[in-house]
């Protein structure tokens, strides 16, 4: 009974020991797997979120660059701006909760003050953008903009090497955590079986169960973990029946390696989305480059001036590989030579000897004889202008055409074993273009200066049409030879008749609604007036001029007479419609511009509103267009695109807007549909006429439309929107991917479930 009693006794506490044994593994073994999970959490925070910090104050500092460069208000860079900065706090506070050390949230709390005097110096940097007027003060704001970008990415790095070492000490206090648990373990194992080797075994087989696999193979597997090898294929995980840490650890290689992969590919999308980004920008870059060149070809300065600012701006294009240097060389007059007329950072000798160059002499001098673009990486024998001690470089020379004649060459400078690229030369062809109109502008007006010179002795020396009129009853009393030539009259034709007659054609005195007349209003003022109008000359061809009246006085004080001064700014009108065309309509089919269509859209959505009409947007997307590229060229492609635009217009009426928004990808707006059948029906003549055969540069081409369809108002949405525009265009662009995947080369509309397949990925 006694020893029945004594066996029962010891089997409580070997039970209750058991127990409290069992109760610690679990613990540690909870607290250790806890563990394992501040490692993936500490991983996660250092991969993802910080980096998309760092990431944001870098496209800051990329969109301030380009507000240098953009003429106008920059509004669509500001907006960039303000999306990076929503970017940074979303990620800021996404990391707060997983921030749990004291130095780490202190280190978060720094970043977070830092954060508003970051984006205090952004606003300052982006209002100081629009007052820089020289290259100096654009180089000290990029240079403010970027020590304060350095501070900023400073504090987000000290937290990164914060998390880095946390993880570390996690990883270490885990191997120790294990080590602890399975030490325990296996000293109460052994006791148990000093006790009783029965009761010892079971307890050994329960912890074998627990584990599922021996310590020094786990141990093996958690260091790989703490490592970051998450690929290896284990042989003691190939086991379909496992258990215990063993099965815990196979599911979380599992989820970790998922997680791993989410990452690898959002990275992946995201230097992809970047990529493409920024080769958007150089081309947004090198047009705006273009723009500010036709810009200082209508200013006033002399032809050395302007060729000076344009290298100023040639050679400081961001995202060119280019140096800060070159030059432009014009051709001498009745002379196969060049001379240097502009230069930009060119040392002594060089100065000396390319002043003057032959043609055929050095890589200029080739470009000039063979009307073509000269390039070399290296100092190679083509590169006969030497000097002692030059470094190696490279050049791109190109040739200023005027039609077929050579005007001179503009020389750059790119850095040793630069590689040629085709994105490049097109720019500096499209710029010498551009410096040949400024050249021949140049020239045309030097000689225009040469004819006058004459009758500038007879009228105060003055180049501009002059006439004197009567202000009693506004009779042309006298003119210079400039104003006849200007409206191709004879004296006969002018001496004697109203002014309003002879350069506005008409039979009563000026009341232009837009331009107050100067001589009116000089009369009025007594004072000197300008204006800008529109004139005729004798074959009723428009003459845009400037236009000034100035008094002439008789010895009483009282205005009998004025002297009415008229400068022809034709060219520069043309020159303003011409850069209006290029910010608003697409170059290679002239239709409307992702900007135009935008503003165009607004509009209809306002009519819509008022009127209580309906209208519709599609999202037009070509099949097989790039089959075409790839095989007949883009040159090809680019006339297809232009066929295709036509058949789009005949299609629709003409209070309908036709758009390209880039690549193959048009935008049409129909103002007012009665139902949801009519925007079908336009939809399908649509398919039925790019479906027919196209006829380009001798090949027949074969393509489809994939065409997604939105409504406005939207059927399921009654409250405010805050951007209608921009959800229009989403809605019809997924429904023409929704095209896409039934089969191409039909329509859909749009419907709530699409939103639904977006708002739902495969990885959550």
């Amino acid at each position: 009974m006694k020893v029945q009693t004594r066996l029962t006794y010891s089997h409580g506490i070997m039970l209750l020991t058991s127990i409290i044994i069992c109760i610690t593994a679990v613990s540690m073994c909870r607290s250790f797997l806890d563990m394992i999970h501040d490692i993936v959490s500490q991983r996660y925070v250092k991969t993802i979120y910080l980096d998309n910090i760092a990431a944001a104050v870098t496209g800051i500092d990329l969109t301030i660059n380009r507000l240098l460069i953009v003429n106008g208000n920059g509004a669509k860079e500001l907006e960039i701006i303000d999306k990076y900065k929503r970017a940074i706090v979303e990620n800021i506070s996404k990391i707060e909760p997983l921030v749990n050390s004291d130095k780490g949230k202190l280190l978060l709390k720094k970043i977070i003050d830092t954060q508003d005097d970051y984006f205090s110096a952004v606003r300052e940097q982006s209002s100081a953008v629009s007052l820089a007027n020289s290259i100096e003060s654009k180089r000290a704001i990029l240079d403010k903009q970027d020590k304060n970008s350095a501070l900023f990415t400073q504090v987000v790095a000290d937290l990164t090497d914060h998390q880095t070492n946390v993880m570390k000490e996690s990883e270490s206090d885990s191997k120790r955590e294990y080590h602890k648990f399975i030490v325990i373990a296996v000293s109460a194992t052994v006791g148990l079986m000093i006790i009783s080797l029965l009761f010892g075994i079971k307890v050994i087989r329960s912890i074998a169960a627990e584990l599922g696999a021996e310590p020094g193979d786990i141990s093996k597997i958690l260091e790989n973990i703490s490592q970051g090898n998450y690929h290896i294929d284990y042989e003691l995980l190939r086991d379909k029946n496992q258990r215990g840490i063993v099965k815990y650890i196979s599911a979380l290689l599992d989820e970790l390696r998922d997680r791993d992969g989410l990452v690898q590919s959002e990275l992946a999308l995201g230097r992809q989305l970047e990529e493409t980004v920024y080769e958007l920008k150089r081309k947004d870059l090198l047009q705006d480059t273009i723009k500010c060149v036709l810009e200082i070809s209508l200013e006033q300065v002399p032809i050395k001036t302007k060729l000076e600012r344009v290298l100023d701006i040639v050679v400081s294009i961001p995202g060119i590989s280019i140096e800060n240097k070159g030059c432009i060389h014009l051709k001498a007059e009745n002379s196969d030579e060049l001379i240097m007329v502009a230069q930009r950072n060119l040392p002594e000798a060089l100065l000396i000897q390319c002043a003057r160059l032959k043609y055929g002499q050095c890589l200029c001098g080739i470009a000039a004889s063979t009307s073509r673009i000269i390039f070399s990486n290296k100092l190679d024998d083509l590169h006969s202008v030497r000097f002692e001690g030059m470094h190696e470089h490279g050049h791109y020379c190109i040739p200023i055409k005027y039609v077929n004649t050579i005007l001179g060459v503009l020389c750059l400078y790119v850095k040793h074993n630069h590689e040629r690229n085709k994105l490049e030369e097109d720019a500096f062809i499209a710029i010498t273009n551009s410096i040949a109109t400024i050249i021949e502008h140049g020239r045309n007006e030097e000689a225009i200066k040469r004819i006058s010179k004459f009758t500038q002795t007879v009228i105060n020396s003055v180049n501009d049409a002059i006439t004197v009129i009567d202000v009693k009853d506004l009779s042309i009393v006298s003119t210079n030879n400039a104003f006849l030539r200007e409206y191709k009259l004879i004296d006969e034709d002018c001496l004697g008749k109203r002014c309003y007659t002879v350069i506005h054609k008409n039979s009563e005195p000026c009341n232009q609604q837009e331009h107050s007349c100067p001589v009116m209003t000089m009369m009025r003022t007594g004072e000197y007036a300008m204006s800008e109008h529109l004139h005729y000359d004798k074959d009723g061809k428009e003459v845009y001029v400037s236009c000034s009246a100035s008094p002439i006085r008789d010895e009483a004080g009282n205005i009998v007479q004025c002297v009415y001064v008229l400068k022809n700014i034709s060219q520069r009108k043309y020159y303003e419609k011409q850069l209006q065309q290029l910010a608003h309509y697409d170059v290679v089919t002239s239709l409307p511009n992702r900007i135009l269509l935008l503003d165009r859209l607004n509009i209809a959505i306002e009519f819509c509103t008022r009127e209580g009409n309906m209208m519709a947007v599609l999202f037009i997307d070509l099949d097989k267009f790039k089959a075409v590229n790839d095989t007949h060229g883009h040159e090809t492609g680019d006339v297809l695109l232009k066929e295709v635009s036509k058949r789009l217009l005949s299609v629709v009426r003409k209070s309908d807007t036709v758009s390209r928004v880039g690549g193959d990808e048009f935008v049409i707006i129909l103002t007012k549909v009665n139902t949801r059948e009519d925007a079908a029906s336009i939809a399908d003549k649509i398919i039925v006429s790019l479906n027919r055969p196209f006829l380009v540069n001798g090949h027949e081409c074969h393509i489809g439309a994939s065409i997604g369809i939105e409504l406005y108002p939207f059927s399921d949405i009654d409250g405010e929107i805050d951007n209608v525009t921009d959800m229009l265009i989403k809605r019809a662009d997924m429904a023409m991917y929704k095209a896409k995947e039934l089969g191409k080369n039909r329509f859909e509309f749009y419907s709530r479930e699409l939103t639904d397949e977006i708002s739902n990925p495969v990885f959550e």
